[in-house]
């Protein structure tokens, strides 16, 4: 009987084992966005100026506009636009295709007051801890915005501007006014900043 050598039975098994066929069990997809990260968020309509950094102006109301509790004042509509570099235009359609909305975001939680978790809290260096005036930025359903709240939960405006192709310009239209928890407040100047983060899939 003709013997192998060790050599040779191994390079059979290696060789068999290579040909032998698996049955797929299931697939890896991996998806991702390039974006251009040239384009910019743009603030457009009445009070509103700025790029990147937006500023939005409310109109000057008197301490007796404020009558009740829970009580809003001088709403202003503005609108949020994701341009190009130049802003001369849309972003490009696969950045605009991709945009999911707006993260709204405080620097610290003592930004926004601890039961009423939609009130910006007033950082004027006049404000008033007797009978403070806050902010309230609202969604284009007037929702307002709670940011106690994840980017999962956190009511967001919807994304318009934009054809099927992602070409156009997307935007995003927010509201903010005045708000008072008591009903009082005290003569005094507002201002109250929150920070945005542009969400895409």
């Amino acid at each position: 009987m003709k013997s192998l050598s060790l050599s040779t039975v191994s390079a059979l098994v290696l060789g068999l084992a290579c040909t032998h066929t698996f049955a797929v069990d299931g697939t890896i997809t991996v998806n991702g966005v390039v974006t251009d990260s040239t384009c910019t968020l743009t603030g457009s309509g009445p009070g509103t100026a700025g790029s990147k950094n937006i500023i939005v102006t409310l109109d000057t109301v008197p301490t007796s506009t404020f009558t009740t509790a829970n009580q809003s004042a001088a709403t202003k509509s503005f609108d949020l636009q994701l341009k190009n570099g130049a802003g001369t235009g849309g972003c490009d359609a696969a950045t605009n295709k991709a945009l999911k909305g707006l993260f709204l975001e405080t620097a610290a939680a003592a930004d926004y007051d601890a039961t009423e978790k939609t009130a910006l809290v007033n950082k004027s260096t006049d404000a008033s801890s007797a009978k403070p005036v806050f902010i309230q930025i609202l969604t284009d359903a007037d929702t307002p915005v709670d940011y106690s709240q994840a980017w999962g939960t956190q009511a967001k405006s919807a994304i318009t501007g934009l054809a099927a192709d992602g070409t156009g310009t997307a935007t995003m239209t927010y509201k903010a006014h005045y708000f008072t928890k008591t009903g009082s407040v005290d003569a005094q100047n507002v201002t109250a900043t929150v920070n945005y983060t542009l969400q895409y899939n």
